[in-house]
């Protein structure tokens, strides 16, 4: 007889566990806060076995928000597209905040890198150019971030088109929804004292999902 096939996971290559590790230094200690070096000793690596890897940090850097966000990609890939936009709605923001839920430093990686300067100063959205039709410019994650942000815009253009949703600024929404969700997971401390207890227990996010989705509901519905 056949021994039983073995299911026990495999353990993560060195590359994962490279971007695995930085994600969470990074989300501490930003973009300048974190070094190679102390990064290759927390993996476990040499130096220059992390550059094999990476050649430098602003690749490394863009690789990490690539990677976190292709997982938000991939949520918001199970929404269903055939309810209402306001059902449409309240799927999205339960697929982001249970995302950033699962991944404790998504959310505050994102917020920096959305803020910070270094190592882009600006995180480039447009996706099309006057030559051929596609900016060959864009980094990964800003292709990625644009394409999130467009099916997002294209859900409220649906809903003001058919009344449902208030005639609104897409820009100024965009902004109000990210802040709405992503910072909730970057309080840090701040968020712990406010509520008395960790932002990421179970209680808490079904809270920060309710009242999200409340808010951002209440001020879009015509």
């Amino acid at each position: 007889m056949a021994p039983p096939e073995s299911h026990t996971p495999r353990p993560p290559d060195s590359r994962d566990k490279i971007l695995e590790t930085a994600e969470g230094l990074f989300a501490v200690g930003g973009f300048a806060g974190v070094g190679m070096r102390e990064l290759a000793t927390t993996v476990g690596m040499s130096k220059s076995a992390l550059f094999h890897h990476f050649p430098n940090k602003p690749d490394l850097y863009a690789a990490v928000l690539d990677r976190c966000l292709a997982r938000l990609e991939a949520a918001l890939g199970r929404v269903p597209t055939d309810g209402t936009p306001v059902e449409q709605l309240e799927a999205w923001i339960d697929a982001v905040v249970c995302a950033l839920s699962e991944d404790l430093p998504a959310g505050r990686l994102m917020m920096r890198a959305l803020v910070d300067e270094e190592p882009f100063p600006a995180i480039r959205l447009a996706t099309t150019d006057a030559t051929d039709g596609l900016d060959r410019e864009l980094m990964p994650f800003e292709l990625r971030l644009a394409g999130i942000l467009e099916r997002f815009g294209a859900l409220l253009e649906e809903g003001m088109a058919g009344g449902v949703f208030r005639t609104v600024s897409m820009g100024d929404t965009l902004l109000t929804v990210i802040g709405a969700i992503t910072f909730h997971f970057s309080s840090g401390d701040l968020g712990e004292a406010l509520l008395g207890e960790s932002i990421f227990s179970a209680a808490a996010v079904e809270r920060r999902r309710r009242e999200v989705s409340e808010f951002i509901r209440r001020g879009l519905v015509a």
